[in-house]
């Protein structure tokens, strides 16, 4: 939360899996963070105190950018993206 300095060991469940993640916290084992689109049925906590932004990067290997079947799958994929992180009804910026 704001302010406050939190370490690795402060927490009893951790998982580099965001599926999992949800998993634990639909099952009720406290609380945590994931993509707002996946949170049907939470409720939203601390909006104010914690808004997590991370990058997301799509790459391609620079030879490959030129083969218009990879451009036409990267150019998808990149359009699929910004879709799922705007979520339902909103946009991707």
């Amino acid at each position: 939360v704001a302010g406050k300095r939190i370490a690795r060991d402060d927490f009893a469940l951790r998982s580099d899996s965001d599926m999992a993640q949800l998993a634990a916290i639909r099952a009720g084992c406290g609380i945590g963070v994931c993509h707002a689109p996946l949170s049907g049925g939470l409720v939203r906590l601390l909006p104010a105190d914690f808004a997590p932004e991370v990058e997301m990067w799509l790459l391609m290997h620079p030879d490959l950018r030129s083969l218009s079947r990879f451009d036409h799958v990267f150019a998808y994929l990149a359009d699929a993206l910004a879709r799922h992180i705007a979520g339902p009804g909103g946009a991707a910026s």
